[in-house]
């Protein structure tokens, strides 16, 4: 018989944690080319999901709620989610073996409010979803306007046996959906004081996130929105464009693209200059066989490998291994930081505040980035 104040030990926080974690990879995987239809659910039961979904912000309560009854069902298949609580699991021969209201607490409020979704501090603040009985069809507490969808949910998954893993995905998809469409105005520093653009980009960079996927996307960004407004003023580009930059999850043997960023002559479209763009990678042996790989048989006259490591100067090997790429291949190859390269290239600016609308402009459209990634972005150009 399981305890009545029994909660979930710190291994089973983790298996839930990870299905969380699973949901939204999928879902973000999804949501960068606009799939819905990925998901194995039935129709109605799609629809009780987007319902619950458009309702999350008035009854954060309940959503919380089902997020963690799901997580909990994905992690642990044979529990009936429906049991929410230790004292009526003797009802069911399916038991958690602890309190659901824990989990949420501890585990999954605080990781929907990490990744800006709806959220409550608790699936079970309020007394409607506390009282000690499985939430069944016939549940006669007051759940306001989100009862219907919200037991419609327990009584699909565990009486018409749809998929929790499934209806995570698809709820944090639609989650995904909501908190793009909050339009966040993004702010765009007027400075022209190359140190404190450098000291803004650095901070963005590097700033701890707590959703680190797409973070790598902002010094290509940054460089890109620099190449902007070079290349409009240095002799060294008349006759050249930039081309647009293909998607972060693009990998470049489909698109055919030899660097992140590539500056293309307008008239043969051939790739005169390519930036290789590497995000806490240290320089090595291997990025350099890759770049020597990807110009080989193309006509560039110079391809840069920049990376925000610290070790991000070639020492005595790779030099000569530099050296031998240039005398193969008649094209320079230069490797070095992205930091100090930003540096250099906006002293050659006659307007270094020009890049940071552009940047801005990037931040907003580019997919790869997060919401996350905005308001860290706002913070830091209003502290400067």
């Amino acid at each position: 018989m399981a305890k009545k104040n029994q909660e979930a030990g710190q291994d089973v926080q983790e298996q839930i944690a990870d299905a969380l974690n699973a949901a939204l990879a999928r879902a973000e995987a999804n949501f960068l080319i606009a799939k819905m239809d990925d998901y194995d659910l039935s129709d109605d039961f799609v629809a009780t999901l987007k319902e619950l979904s458009e309702k999350s912000q008035k009854a954060a309560t309940g959503f919380t709620n089902i997020i963690t009854c799901l997580a909990i069902k994905a992690a642990m298949p044979d529990v009936d989610m429906r049991y929410h609580q230790t004292q009526i699991q003797t009802q069911t021969d399916r038991p958690a073996g602890f309190n659901f209201r824990g989990v949420s607490e501890r585990t999954v409020a605080p990781w929907l409010t990490d990744h800006t979704f709806e959220s409550a501090k608790s699936g079970w603040q309020t007394r409607t979803f506390e009282r000690p009985k499985p939430y069944m069809l016939s549940y006669d507490e007051n759940i306001a306007d989100i009862k219907t969808p919200f037991l419609a949910t327990f009584n699909e998954i565990e009486v018409l046996e749809q998929s929790a893993v499934e209806a995570l995905a698809y709820l944090i998809h639609q989650q995904l959906i909501l908190r793009e469409s909050k339009k966040i105005v993004l702010s765009i520093p007027k400075t022209k004081d190359i140190q404190l653009i450098v000291k803004v980009f650095r901070a963005h960079f590097f700033h701890s996130y707590k959703a680190s996927k797409g973070a790598s996307r902002l010094p290509v960004l940054a460089l890109y929105a620099v190449y902007s407004v070079l290349m409009e003023q240095l002799n060294r580009y008349e006759g050249m464009e930039l081309k647009p930059l293909e998607q972060h999850s693009a990998a470049d043997s489909q698109t055919g693209a030899i660097g992140d960023i590539e500056v293309i002559n307008s008239i043969t479209k051939e790739v005169f200059e390519a930036i290789e763009v590497k995000h806490d990678i240290a320089l090595s042996e291997r990025i350099i066989q890759d770049a020597a790989a990807k110009i080989m048989d193309k006509s560039v006259d110079r391809y840069y490998i920049l990376t925000t490591h610290s070790v991000c100067e070639p020492d005595d090997v790779l030099y000569q291994k530099i050296a031998n790429v240039k005398a193969l291949y008649n094209c320079q190859l230069i490797a070095n930081g992205v930091m100090p390269s930003l540096k250099y290239y906006l002293r050659l600016l006659s307007d270094p505040s020009l890049v940071f609308p552009i940047y801005v402009k990037l931040l907003a459209s580019d997919k790869a980035i997060k919401h996350e990634h905005r308001e860290v972005w706002n913070k830091l150009a209003i502290e400067g």
